[in-house]
Parts: C-alpha cells; sequence; structure tokens
C-alpha cells in the first residue's frame, strides 16, 4: 500500500498537472466525460515511488482498491 496525504501542491514535480492541483490519476478523457472532477484532493506515491495527484473519485477508488493509504494513515 502507497503512502497518501492532503493534496500538496510542493511535493510534485513543477509545470506538472498535479502541480497546477489538477487530477494527474484520470486522463482528459474522464474529465471531458465527467467522471472526474479535475481538482485534486489527495497527493499519493504511485508504484514507482513518485507523487501523484487526485481527486476525489481518485482517492475513493485508490482507497478501495488497497493501493493507497486512507488520507490521515500514513506515518
Amino acid at each position: 500500500m502507497n503512502q497518501s496525504r492532503t493534496y500538496d501542491p510542493h511535493i510534485h514535480e513543477a509545470g506538472s498537472r498535479a502541480s497546477r492541483g489538477q487530477c494527474s490519476h484520470h486522463t482528459r478523457d474522464a474529465e471531458e466525460t465527467g467522471s472526474c472532477t479535475g481538482e485534486a484532493v489527495v497527493s499519493f506515491q504511485d508504484r514507482d515511488g513518485r507523487w501523484q495527484s487526485g481527486c476525489s473519485l481518485a482517492l475513493k477508488q485508490l482507497t478501495e482498491n488497497g493501493e493507497i493509504e486512507p488520507l490521515g494513515q500514513g506515518a
């Protein structure tokens, strides 16, 4: 299970979707179909240890799948 925390723009790569407060977990197609709000609410480490961002839907999906820790449960 990967680490997560409340969205923090400072831990993401400069100029990335994540650093601009957008969901980097979903693609633009997901945003256009309405399944993604686009607004980042969580920062989390992916399988490669890179920090990504996720919208509220991504947070729900990732925690339900056991991919990231629920917010507030990290070290």
